[in-house]
């Protein structure tokens, strides 16, 4: 490599080189700053052998060629050709030896870049003196006839080009000098040519730019220089605000080669953005077509972001408005926030449109008004004044001793949600809990008992009770978790078992590492595994699990209760999508998986929420699949603590609440639940 004052950068390249290098070869062409000392004392106390040369800077062609020949004496069989403001990402490879001795060919080439803009280069050559370098800027390695190549995936090995080089202050108006001097030298060279109309418009001199992007696309050759040529002058006409000249290249560029969409993605975009719904549409389409017959994305300067989700993402806007062969929306949307790259407004976005496109499942609900009455009716015997509070959400699950029955925890708050989404509410925010035992055993199914949970109060404070209790039977007990406000700004999670004879619960508030632990906990939930071993979830991105145990030393906290503990043994990946993911209600085992019902929230000038089904195995916590968000009946606040599934009639069996006042009870055969997993 050459350099010239890079001290202020040098070291992030070398510590990135570290694992993979011997030797070292670097040329430096007039540093006036300490970029040859640091890199010397780099490799001397990293114990590598090299060398530094100097020669004064004529161009990058020359000089590149002699830091290649001064390589000649290094018992080394490949050279790693990197720049100073690049980083080189081996975090892909396993065994960075094995990696070395596959290297068979004559030279390699590399991905450089960005996630979202990338191309391949020459990277890796073997040390053999007939290689050089050629062009004044923008050069290339010149290989000898009959030397094969390759190229290493991107997957394997990538190299971050930053770009903050100490060189690049001046960088476009010296590489139009060379260029110019370069096209005196060799006039109509097609390389140049396009080069030099690279850096006028990087230069800001859209003129000429386009002067020399159009020269070079009457010089014809290579079709991706010619493509990007005609895409450039109407990026060029863009940023002149001369937008109908803009469209113009941007459907030459299409025309002349229709395997690029970044051109209709900015058509796409203008029409969009300036409400011309149903030409946005049109060339969304196009777009569209081209980009599923690609399989090929070795491209110059290709901008995947268009490719893997901006394109779509004008589609989660536009496809509200037009749809001409009416695409599942959900789908498109689920798509974009299931990508890496997206920043999270684009997201946030996305699931603000959501609203517009998201199903409602109570449409396929099974008819059980005789049984949902009896349901509806838990409670009633209970003294709670009606007119403060107002049932909310339920838990659902099995008795854990006799499956003939349901156990039922049902919430009563003392607040409302007002029309903008607000909390109307006193000083204290009151929950109470009602449980009852439902026979399901006849056809019709009878309430056998009720009563209101009795608890530890020492956590009363402005908040007052055990907030969005979710039931969990396992080993003959009946197992909770939920959430505690200890403070107005903080919040635990609560978690034991409820004794069915004594009406009481048995629980302590469950820590987490310091690392892991938040202000505000909610949302934890429990499921077996396929031993029968009860496990908490504790996050979703990744998920992060563990098992509830007493905590070290028999800590106990500032009301001298006996703290305990939740030891995360297992971090599994998880997709991006799942960084909105919360836990909502405790996992239920069906077959050799575990079924989860999750939610998402919408942010925006109030909330909103989705739903989400979740499908781990049982044995590995792996993530099988998961459904698109949908609602329950299409309300701003809906909520769900959990479901119970019955394998006989393969129905489910849901709780919710719409708006945290009105109880609601669903169910829902499963083939309907399956088809919400069709991504």
């Amino acid at each position: 490599m050459i350099v010239k004052n890079e001290s202020k950068i040098i070291k992030r390249l070398l510590e990135s080189v570290l694992q993979i290098i011997d030797f070292y070869c670097i040329c430096d062409t007039g540093s006036t700053d300490d970029t040859v000392s640091i890199i010397t004392e780099f490799f001397k106390e990293k114990n590598i052998p090299g060398k530094i040369t100097n020669e004064p800077f004529k161009d990058f062609g020359h000089n590149r060629t002699f830091s290649l020949r001064q390589c000649s004496d290094l018992a080394a069989d490949y050279l790693l050709l990197l720049d100073a403001d690049m980083i080189l990402n081996l975090s892909q490879i396993e065994n960075i030896d094995e990696f070395k001795n596959s290297l068979i060919l004559d030279s390699y080439c590399v991905f450089q870049g960005t996630d979202e803009f990338y191309y391949k280069n020459v990277r890796i050559i073997k040390n053999d003196p007939k290689f050089s370098y050629w062009g004044v800027t923008h050069e290339y390695v010149k290989k000898p006839d009959g030397y094969s190549e390759g190229t290493i995936e991107k997957s394997v090995l990538f190299i971050n080009d930053i770009g903050d080089g100490g060189s690049k202050t001046d960088k476009f108006e010296r590489d139009i000098r060379l260029l110019k001097a370069g096209l005196e030298e060799i006039p109509d060279d097609v390389r140049y040519t396009f080069y030099l109309a690279n850096s006028y418009r990087d230069a800001r001199q859209y003129e000429k730019a386009i002067e020399t992007y159009k020269k070079r696309i009457e010089l014809g050759g290579w079709i991706e220089e010619v493509w990007h040529s005609a895409y450039s002058i109407g990026n060029c006409y863009k940023h002149m605000n001369d937008i109908p000249n803009a469209i113009f290249y941007w459907m030459q560029a299409y025309e002349k080669f229709p395997d690029r969409i970044e051109n209709l993605y900015e058509i796409v975009k203008h029409f969009r953005e300036t409400s011309c719904n149903r030409l946005a549409n049109i060339f969304y389409e196009f777009a569209d077509f081209e980009r599923k017959k690609k399989t090929n994305f070795d491209n110059l300067f290709l901008q995947k972001d268009v490719y893997d989700y901006k394109i779509d993402y004008e589609f989660t806007v536009n496809g509200y408005y037009v749809n001409r062969h009416n695409y599942d929306m959900t789908k498109t949307c689920m798509k974009v926030l299931n990508e890496p790259g997206p920043p999270r407004y684009i997201k946030d976005n996305v699931l603000q449109n959501y609203k517009s496109y998201a199903g409602r499942i109570d449409k396929n609900k099974i008819d059980f008004t005789e049984n949902m009455n009896v349901l509806l009716s838990i409670g009633k015997t209970i003294k709670i004044d009606r007119d403060i509070f107002a049932s909310s959400t339920p838990s659902i699950c099995f008795d854990p001793v006799d499956k003939n029955k349901l156990i039922v925890n049902l919430r009563f708050v003392d607040y409302r949600i007002d029309d903008n989404g607000g909390y109307v509410k006193k000083d204290n925010i009151t929950t109470k809990n009602v449980v009852a035992i439902i026979d399901i055993k006849d056809r019709v199914w009878k309430l056998v008992k009720e009563f209101e949970l009795k608890y530890d109060t020492i956590y009363d404070d402005v908040y007052v009770g055990i907030e969005d209790i979710r039931l969990f039977s396992n080993e003959n007990k009946l197992f909770f978790n939920g959430n505690r406000a200890v403070k107005t700004d903080t919040i635990f999670i609560e978690s034991g078992t409820i004794n069915l004879k004594s009406e009481q619960t048995i629980s302590t508030i469950v820590s987490v590492s310091s690392e892991n632990q938040r202000q505000v906990e909610k949302n934890w939930v429990l499921f077996k595994n396929n031993d029968g071993e009860t496990k908490m979830i504790y996050n979703w991105y990744p998920i992060t699990l563990g098992v509830h145990t007493d905590c070290p030393n028999f800590t106990v906290n500032n009301k001298n209760k006996r703290m305990t503990y939740l030891d995360i043994t297992h971090t599994i990946e998880t997709p991006p999508f799942f960084s909105y993911i919360r836990g909502s209600g405790n996992g239920v085992t069906i077959g050799n998986e575990v079924w989860f019902l999750t939610h998402v929230v919408s942010y925006e000038w109030r909330r909103f929420y989705y739903h989400v089904f979740v499908v781990l195995d049982s044995t590995t916590f792996q993530l099988k699949r998961y459904t698109k968000m949908f609602t329950f009946e299409k309300e701003k606040v809906e909520y769900s603590l959990g479901f119970v599934y019955f394998e006989k009639t393969k129905e489910f069996l849901i709780g919710y609440s719409l708006l945290d006042r009105e109880t609601k009870y669903m169910k829902i055969g499963r083939s309907n639940i399956d088809k919400l997993f069709e991504l």
